[in-house]
């Protein structure tokens, strides 16, 4: 399939996986601008029988058209197209970039409590969304919650449409041993195991990967209690016992007695939040000794408060890569306690795994330069006027061009990096005003270009 153009478009470039009737590829779209990537889902049938096929293009269309849906949502990838060639059929899929859960969750080096309740927030409104849509995901698990790269957000990929279909036709054709059990083992409930999944069995597969981010132990290794026959965890973890409470509601034994919607754990969380996370980021500065405190202050950094705008939106850009949304709450609230630059920075690192430190510190090392004269004049005369430069004045950054890119993509898709990467090569180094009316003109609909404009300068 290496190579190999599909519906006369889709250039397929690396198989990611599958077997026996269905498989994955990464392929790009030589129709768009720029070759973006996306991601094939490809159903075989196992017979070619008329009956059979119109069985499966049906089911195939069903469920195509529920991805279709479901792509509505800022954090499932978007439907792009399903066609059917030579009695097979394919989905094609927007391709997120970012990286999976899994390559956060490392080996006895556990989550902060805010980290997550900041997890289970986020992918409970998903949950929540597609529950609505009478959609089960089935197969909720580390590798399948991507971190976007360009914002953080967590995103809920492989919705398992192509095994869905399998297992309907398999059963179609009396073959009901040879029935797909979706989903993975050790995230897995019971009854969905028994090939009757539930909603609040796509909660089980969350609370299980909360326990494990909160004690750093693989869901394999997880202690069952001999009583009870309930996974035993809180001696192995640092939790209050609110946030214990709730995870361990949510990965109860029978179905009946765990949460019974993504909204009701939401709400719960809703109230638990407010109290964690109060507790979760207070400044570390308190708990130093005093000696450690007057190396730093001896140290002729600028007060972390000089920082400029376009350094703490650099700044906040770096914090976002390693701990996700909750960056700007933390950084808000440190950078209004620390005393200058290198204590902003090293408090901020404690909130990261070790391993995360040392590379937070090296993308970070450009407010450890030693500011020139003008630098130190210019930061202590927007403090003095407390007024930041004006749109008009404000030349654009990287942060303000990613920024472009997100609001863009919102509003015309994927292309929008393409145009906005187009339009920093041809501009140079103009304002942000001018910079935002050059993207706005090529947005065809006049009120979404007015939306865009809005977005970026109010």
């Amino acid at each position: 399939m290496l190579g190999q153009l599909l519906d006369g478009r889709y250039q397929v470039l690396e198989i990611l996986g599958g077997g026996g009737f269905g498989q994955a590829y990464l392929a790009q779209d030589t129709h768009r601008p720029g070759f973006p990537k996306c991601v094939v889902k490809h159903l075989k049938p196992v017979t070619r029988s008329p009956e059979f096929l119109e069985t499966a293009r049906r089911l195939f269309t069903s469920e195509a058209e529920t991805l279709e849906q479901l792509g509505n949502h800022d954090q499932i990838p978007r439907l792009l197209a399903y066609f059917e060639d030579n009695q097979e059929f394919f989905l094609v899929q927007e391709f997120i970039e970012g990286h999976t859960l899994k390559a956060e969750l490392f080996p006895n080096q556990p989550w902060t409590e805010d980290q997550v309740i900041q997890l289970l927030q986020q992918v409970l409104g998903i949950l929540q969304f597609i529950h609505s849509h009478n959609v089960i995901h089935r197969d909720i698990k580390p590798d399948n919650i991507i971190r976007r790269q360009q914002d953080g957000k967590l995103v809920l990929i492989d919705f398992g449409a192509v095994k869905q279909v399998q297992t309907q036709l398999l059963t179609l054709l009396g073959r009901t041993g040879a029935t797909i059990i979706i989903g993975t083992p050790g995230y897995m409930s019971t009854e969905q195991g028994q090939g009757r999944p539930r909603p609040n069995s796509d909660i089980y597969s969350l609370g299980i990967i909360g326990i494990q981010s909160l004690t750093g132990l693989h869901p394999i290794n997880f202690e069952e209690d001999p009583d009870t026959g309930e996974i035993s965890w809180q001696h192995q973890a640092n939790v209050s016992s609110e946030l214990a409470s709730v995870l361990s509601k949510m990965v109860l034994h029978h179905f009946k007695q765990r949460y019974q919607s993504a909204a009701e754990v939401l709400q719960v969380l809703k109230h638990l939040d407010t109290k964690v996370g109060t507790q979760s980021l207070q400044p570390i500065s308190s708990t130093q000794p005093p000696q450690a405190s007057s190396q730093q202050n001896s140290i002729e950094y600028p007060p972390a408060s000089a920082l400029s705008p376009e350094n703490y939106s650099r700044l906040e850009t770096v914090l976002l890569e390693f701990v996700g949304p909750v960056a700007s709450r933390l950084l808000k609230q440190i950078a209004a306690s620390a005393s200058n630059y290198e204590e902003l920075i090293s408090q901020l690192a404690l909130h990261l795994r070790g391993n995360q430190q040392i590379d937070f510190k090296n993308k970070t090392m450009f407010l450890l330069e030693k500011p020139t004269l003008l630098q130190e004049t210019t930061a202590q005369s927007e403090i003095k006027s407390n007024n930041l430069p004006s749109q008009e004045s404000q030349l654009i950054n990287d942060s303000f061009v990613h920024q472009c890119e997100r609001e863009l993509a919102d509003l015309i898709g994927p292309i929008a990096k393409f145009l906005v990467q187009k339009a920093v090569k041809s501009s140079g180094q103009i304002s942000r005003v001018e910079f935002v009316k050059i993207l706005a003109s090529q947005i065809p609909e006049p009120e979404k270009a007015l939306q865009f404009k809005h977005r970026l300068l109010s």
